[in-house]
């Protein structure tokens, strides 16, 4: 079995007789572990026990299982992998693990025109009252949010007969709501018609079948596996579908409960843990045979799935960060290959990797070349910064996107203005001596935020009042520098004062349901600009955007990632592909220092194809993946002298190592170690080491090394902690 807790393995141990009639593959139980009892998963009986006596489980948790058998070989690999103990794998992807799911408590306003005899409601009272009244029932944990501390309150109420508590099962909110009629499938076009016969036959021959589904914006990549979905449920199978983010889940969930009804579940982790255990349980007890969800959907219950769907499979948002380091599209071709599937991976603008696996014959590659909406792709200009500086200096909005921005509200039509960056000011620093006022917890410079009128982390939270002077000089000099998306909103109030203006970023939408709600409001005509980070670049379908501006293209082309350019003509590419979907023309801006660079003139001219070409050869010459393989080896700590001495070590017996093996030394690279990117985060210092490796083998043999090599001193509090495939090496 697998114990959630940091071991080198499984663990055997006896099932008494009074559970032995219960127990199963994927039940919760509790267990002896030295002096103390822990939580863990059965995972599958054994014939030959050690040699030592075996202790005996305690406990039952929950007979229910959380996985279906089928599952087991997808965890054990994971765990090797990515070197991760399995059961600490088991507990960050199994939902419910203090039990069974329980139901969920709700709280309405009664209908009673009289109130009871008694005093008269307090003010706080009767506005939860009030609420209720406009709202409706709503869970208990909702109204908590909405009203912190209310639980006193509430519980008078609920005496007094004025509110009811009631028990419901717990069921996800995304997936609840009118859906309208169901949906017919529509006409397909020729090439959409040869994709689904393709993919359809794939999953009837019940063999492994990766493909790259790769078409330009609303060429219809979503009606194509809706389709396949479809003839794959005919079959008998089961169907799984990811997205990259939770804003994301709702309209594909939604889209797929008006073709099949009830038989979708949906899975993410903004969901409460009963929740997720209540969709876990559908999916598990082939209540539903359709998950569709975010990352960590890609490990849903299912035991017979026919149909992987990755939508956006290039989105950097599938890799986990922190904790198992998975990256959930790898994973998902991995199940498809254990539980012969057929993995369809979509995009319009494919990771670099994914395309040169199609090019090099390991993916099949299914063509959707031209948009199914009346209009064609939209016209992409590039707006040279460089030209456009004025005697006060660069403005936020050039003049060529302000006037487009005057004639497309003058046309009543919408715009999106894109930036990558959230707040008003990038940095405040010193006009004097320059200093930049930066994170106590984390070496990154605070961004200020004008709304909230506060400096804060956006990596760890802190938050700091702007001070009058400086804190090095007391020089009283401060400037704000570098923009932000709050700063575009005012900036375009301030030109069109009489537009609808909106911002969508994780300030002023933490969650997925305040971003749903903003961009129906842009769906339903009720928004004329709406301004936001990556968060409008993809998946969402808003006919009366016409115009979409990028405010900053250069942002992200000079990160210090091997990846950068591939991830800025992605975003680019993605956020253009929002305009013109609807029976007007789009037109698209992008504001840039760099107008010549050739991922601007590829994102202009949208030839996907002469990108890839100069991307694959600068990774071909500097020896990054698809070529190589990436380990990401990071030591952290409470001391800096420490931690960087540790890394220094650590790179010195590798070396060593990887020099007396000639083997090894052919195939394998160490770069560092140096500090990472982020040297400092939520008061740990970090140094790191990569590794680059012609192959998985000389990888694993050099990371085999690791236990032997790393010995930190007693009480120093270092971590090591291992990243498989890096999304990010800094």
């Amino acid at each position: 079995m697998a114990v959630f807790l940091p071991l080198p393995g499984p663990l055997t141990y006896l099932v008494p007789p009074e559970l032995a009639a219960a127990a199963r593959p994927g039940c919760l139980v509790r267990v002896p572990v030295g002096r103390r009892q822990a939580l863990g998963c059965l995972l599958a009986p054994t014939d030959t026990p050690p040699p030592a006596a075996l202790k005996a489980v305690t406990a039952l948790v929950d007979p229910e299982p959380r996985f279906p058998p089928e599952l087991v070989p997808l965890f054990r690999w994971l765990s090797e992998y990515y070197r991760y103990p399995l059961g600490e794998a088991l507990k960050t992807i199994l939902p419910g693990q203090a039990g069974p799911a329980r139901p969920e408590v709700w709280v309405a306003a009664t209908q009673a025109k009289d109130h009871p005899p008694g005093r008269r409601p307090s003010p706080k009272a009767r506005l939860i009252l009030d609420f209720l009244s406009d709202q409706g029932p709503l869970p208990w944990r909702a109204l908590t949010a909405a009203f912190p501390g209310c639980r006193g309150v509430v519980t008078r109420l609920a005496r007094r007969g004025l509110l009811t508590l009631k028990e419901r099962p717990p069921a996800a909110p995304e997936a609840a709501g009118d859906v309208g009629e169901p949906a017919p499938p529509l006409t397909l076009l020729p090439e959409q018609s040869q994709a689904v016969e393709a993919i359809v036959a794939a999953v009837a021959r019940r063999e492994f079948a990766p493909f790259l589904l790769h078409g330009v914006t609303a060429s219809g990549k979503t009606e194509v596996y809706l389709a396949a979905a479809a003839a794959t449920l005919a079959q008998g199978r089961q169907v799984l579908v990811l997205a990259p983010e939770i804003a994301l889940t709702h309209p594909l969930a939604q889209e797929f409960r008006r073709r099949f009804g009830d038989r979708v579940a949906l899975l993410h982790s903004g969901m409460t843990e009963s929740q997720r255990l209540a969709q876990w349980r559908r999916l598990l007890t082939g209540e539903a045979d359709i998950a569709v969800g975010a990352r960590s959907a890609v490990f849903a219950p299912l035991s017979r799935p026919g149909l992987i769907v990755v939508d956006e499979e290039h989105d950097p948002a599938y890799k986990h960060e922190g904790g198992l380091p998975y990256q959930a599209r790898d994973v998902a071709l991995y199940r498809a290959k254990l539980q012969e599937a057929a993995v369809v991976l979509v995009s319009a603008t494919p990771a670099v990797a994914t395309y040169y696996r199609a090019q090099t014959n390991r993916l099949t590659c299914l063509t959707l070349p031209r948009r199914v909406t009346p209009q064609d792709l939209p016209e992409i200009e590039l707006v040279d910064l460089r030209r456009e500086r004025g005697s006060r200096g660069l403005k936020v909005i050039s003049q060529p996107l302000a006037q487009a921005l005057s004639d497309t509200l003058a046309r009543r039509e919408q715009a999106l203005l894109f930036l990558n960056r959230r707040g008003y000011a990038a940095v405040l620093f010193c006009l004097l001596c320059g200093h930049v006022l930066t994170c106590r917890h984390c070496s990154v410079a605070l961004t200020y935020h004008q709304a909230a009128g506060a400096l804060l982390c956006h990596y760890c939270g802190y938050r700091l009042e702007p001070p009058e002077t400086c804190p090095q000089c007391r020089s009283s000099l401060l400037k704000r520098y570098g923009i932000g998306t709050e700063k575009v909103e005012a900036e375009v109030r301030r030109l069109f004062p009489a537009a609808r203006v909106a911002r969508l970023d994780r300030d002023v939408a933490p969650h997925s349901g305040k971003a749903v709600a903003t961009l129906e409001a842009v769906a339903r005509g009720e928004l004329d600009i709406l301004v936001g980070t990556q968060m409008i670049t993809k998946g969402h379908h808003l006919p009366g955007v016409t115009l979409v501006g990028v405010i900053a293209g250069d942002l992200s082309l000079f990160f210090p990632e091997y990846h950068a350019g591939e991830r800025t003509f992605q975003l680019l590419a993605q956020v253009a592909g929002r305009a013109g979907r609807g029976d007007a023309p789009g037109r698209v801006l992008i504001q840039t220092y760099n107008p010549e660079h050739y991922v601007f003139q590829t994102v202009r001219t949208q030839d996907y194809q002469a990108f890839y070409e100069a991307e694959i050869q600068a990774r071909r010459r500097l020896g990054y993946p698809p070529f190589t393989r990436l380990a990401l080896l990071r030591i952290s700590g409470p001391d800096e002298t420490t931690v960087a001495d540790a890394a220094r070590h650590l790179a010195q017996r590798l070396s060593r190592h990887l020099a007396a093996d000639p083997d090894l030394s052919r195939h394998v690279r160490l770069l560092g170690p140096a500090p990472a990117g982020v040297a400092k985060l939520k008061g740990r210092h970090r140094w790191q080491i990569l590794l680059k490796a012609c192959g998985r083998p000389a990888l694993s043999r050099t990371l085999d090394l690791l236990p032997h090599l790393f010995h930190p001193p007693a009480k120093s509090k270092l971590d090591l902690t291992l990243d498989i495939d890096p999304g990010n090496v800094w």
